[in-house]
């Protein structure tokens, strides 16, 4: 199985870990502390709960000639991704059910996806979703179905988006949606059409159909 030139494999007891902009106006909300330069960094290791590993896709074959069979893929099952600062230091942990390698793109399709960000001294937020897509150079992450973003500060009630779709950009640190946006504050709910969270700058941009509701 050929890997992609940034990918290496290495194999522990029942853990995969896969080593890997815009500004507009519009109303300004701050759910999250920014966290600093991401890095990433895919490491790949395969495991699952009987003890087996990463397995060959599409390498069997019948006794009758045919047209080339397209290249091996694999699929990890309970796999880790992690994500390092530019200090070598973990700011991000990405758990899936399941990975499973797209073979003309080389970018992985993710299956009950939980995101955890935890860069040093800034607030700590979590990210879930139905299904999930890294590309093959670990450059955006797009999650679909029942997102979930959980930001906690201070100890307080955490601040919680909702939506359909999110994509997150590692480099730059910027997650936006088009879709309907709702938010979960402590003292009220606001909902919008379109966002984009500016994690780097403690910013969040709602950009449309924006409408709130905060107690007094």
């Amino acid at each position: 199985m050929a890997l992609p030139s940034r990918w290496r494999t290495r194999r522990r007891s029942r853990i995969l870990r896969p080593s890997g902009h815009r500004t507009d106006g519009g109303p300004a909300l701050s759910p999250f502390k920014s966290p600093s330069k991401l890095q990433l960094s895919l490491l790949l290791v395969a495991a699952v709960a009987s003890g087996a590993l990463v397995r060959q896709l599409g390498s069997s074959s019948s006794g009758t000639p045919s047209s080339p069979a397209p290249p091996p893929g694999y699929y990890l099952i309970d796999a880790e991704l992690t994500g390092t600062g530019d200090d070598g230091r973990v700011l991000y942990r990405l758990h899936t059910r399941r990975a499973e390698r797209q073979l003309d793109t080389n970018a992985l399709q993710l299956d009950q996806v939980q995101v955890q960000y935890a860069p040093g001294d800034r607030v700590p937020w979590t990210l879930r979703a139905d299904t999930g897509r890294m590309d093959a150079e670990g450059d955006m992450l797009q999650l679909r179905g029942n997102v979930v973003a959980v930001a906690r500060q201070d100890g307080g009630r955490p601040a919680t988006i909702r939506t359909e779709y999110l994509e997150i950009d590692p480099d730059s640190l910027v997650a936006e949606t088009p879709q309907v946006v709702n938010i979960e504050y402590a003292d009220g709910r606001v909902t919008a059409t379109g966002m984009r969270a500016y994690l780097r700058e403690d910013r969040l941009q709602l950009l449309s159909n924006v409408h709130g509701t905060f107690a007094p």
